[in-house]
């Protein structure tokens, strides 16, 4: 800093963070991790398409300004350009390079040009290797040192990086959902997976304009509660100004002055050595905000300083309690992964609430004592038990394998822990494929004719899941292909996931031993 002010780190202004912050993200991050054109590159590129004139992008631009241009100018010859592209669409075939999904969209009304824009980027995102360890940190960060994300981009760059975030597209999805304010994605300008959501020309910003109150309405609380850190774009862009100015106005001095260390506007510069953090101020219709600035080349040099404050919990599971408990107080009706005592339970006071949030089903780790076997083998297939392999292996096997005959398929949940199971590893051993078919079953394979593999007797059979079942279990090791028989199970419990409980005994039986195969021979061998 200048003028005699104290120089601070990025790991002080972090510090002085009072909780993770949220990201707001600009077009300069697409640019920088996947290499995608600004805003005028994009519309270049669309202008090319229907005319090879040089200078043809430069003739929208002189023709819009010479217009009224209620949203500014990029907004406007935006849609010169698409009046034009979507005539030149129509008539030409030979420019189309959308899929069929973006064909059906343009059947149902959406332009040509918005469809294409969607096409173009989803075709040119291209990860830039130069950047790798960036988006590896940046994804890190995003398990509990980053709350949320707002960004005005179209692409997926965001969701790849911050997987298990819910994402919400365009202002009508912000308005009318109930956002719970972390381990979320904000798109206000639309996505390239519904191409007329996407915020590109002067009616598409009209319209965003008309709806900023209630869009500022939904946002005022996260600008309130969170450090907001501006990235990728430029710190003169008219569009977030606007955004900033209709949540500004809403506050008065004081809730601004709260905003001051909170806002950082990050600006990268070609080259430049180090970060540079200054004051810098902005005005906000009649009302100046002031904000940190970093100046910056490396962004590594951020996330590295945002690894210093971190949610005790991972922000996806945060926001799991928050939906959970606002679920809840809408409907008073538990669901599957929260519990609530009774409210006449003894043991519960008047000023107590006793809630269980997880990720453990009906059962306690002591509970799982009480799993059934069907429950293990459908789960060998599904994954629907949500409980860690060591906690299956310990709590739930003991009880378990005295229900099964000392026979249960352990391979997955063996390779899934991060403990040693002795007993568990030494009944795995034995079970290998000679032990899991029986003695009768060894001297009946005639019954097979010409069958020689999973996927022909299932086709064939299939209508009758007993026969079928009997039969793939008469095949050899090597005439079983686990992938096939990974499929065929899938099938099986898509069409009744309780089948185990509902279907004929003899069936039963064949497919726990179709499950036991398909342990050992994906996990086992």
């Amino acid at each position: 800093m200048r003028g005699g002010d104290v120089k601070v780190t990025l790991e002080e202004l972090v510090e002085n963070f009072n909780t993770t912050p949220f990201l707001f993200v600009g077009s300069g991050m697409s640019r920088r991790y996947l290499n995608l054109p600004d805003w005028k590159g994009l519309l270049k590129h669309f202008v090319d398409v229907i005319g090879k004139d040089e200078f043809a992008y430069n003739a929208f631009e002189n023709k819009a300004k010479a217009l009224e241009c209620k949203a500014g100018i990029m907004p406007k010859i935006a849609e010169l350009i698409q009046h034009e592209y979507d005539e030149k669409w129509f008539a030409d075939p030979s420019i189309r390079t959308v899929e069929e999904a973006g064909l059906q969209e343009i059947q149902n009304g959406v332009s040509p040009f918005k469809a294409e824009i969607a096409e173009f980027i989803r075709k040119n995102c291209l990860v830039q290797g130069a950047y790798k360890d960036e988006l590896d940190e940046l994804r890190f960060l995003s398990e509990k040192s980053i709350s949320g994300v707002i960004t005005t981009n179209y692409d997926k760059l965001l969701e790849n990086v911050f997987s298990g975030y819910s994402t919400y597209i365009g202002q009508s999805e912000l308005i009318f959902s109930a956002l719970q304010g972390v381990a979320e994605i904000y798109k206000i300008h639309g996505d390239i997976d519904k191409p007329n959501s996407i915020v590109i020309n002067e009616e598409d910003y009209s319209e965003f304009d008309s709806k900023s109150a209630y869009l500022a309405a939904k946002l005022l609380t996260i600008f309130m509660e969170y450090p907001i850190i501006f990235m990728g774009y430029s710190i003169s862009d008219a569009n977030i100004i606007k955004i900033i100015r209709s949540i500004v106005q809403c506050l008065n001095d004081e809730q601004l002055k709260m905003l001051e260390d909170r806002f950082i506007f990050v600006e990268y510069k070609e080259n430049f050595v180090g970060a540079e953090i200054t004051p810098y101020v902005i005005m906000a219709g009649d009302k100046p905000l002031s904000m940190k600035r970093v100046t910056l080349s490396d962004f590594m040099q951020l996330y590295k300083a945002l690894e210093n404050k971190r949610a005790k919990l991972p922000v996806k599971i945060l926001r799991r309690f928050k939906q959970e408990i606002y679920d809840y107080t809408l409907t008073s009706v538990p669901t599957g992964h929260l519990r609530v005592a009774a409210l006449d339970d003894k043991r519960v006071g008047d000023e107590e609430l006793v809630l269980s949030i997880g990720k453990m089903s009906d059962f306690g780790l002591k509970g799982l004592s009480g799993l059934k076997p069907n429950e293990w083998y459908r789960s060998i297939i599904l994954d629907d038990l949500d409980v860690a392999a060591d906690d299956l292996l310990e709590y739930a096997f003991p009880s378990v394998i005295k229900q099964n005959s000392g026979r249960l398929p352990l391979n997955k949940y063996l390779s899934k822990a991060t403990r040693v199971f002795k007993n568990c590893e030494e009944l795995a051993k034995k079970l290998d494929f000679d032990h899991i078919i029986s003695n009768s079953i060894k001297k009946n394979r005639q019954c097979l004719g010409e069958y020689t593999s999973v996927i022909q007797i299932w086709n064939q059979e299939k209508s009758s899941l007993e026969r079928a079942t009997r039969l793939i279990s008469h095949l050899t090791e090597d005439q079983i292909d686990v992938n096939e028989l990974e499929k065929v199970l899938l099938e099986i419990f898509t069409n009744d996931v309780n089948v185990l409980e509902t279907a004929s005994s003899g069936t039963r039986t064949n497919i726990r031993r179709l499950i036991m195969f398909y342990d050992y021979l994906k996990w086992g061998k």
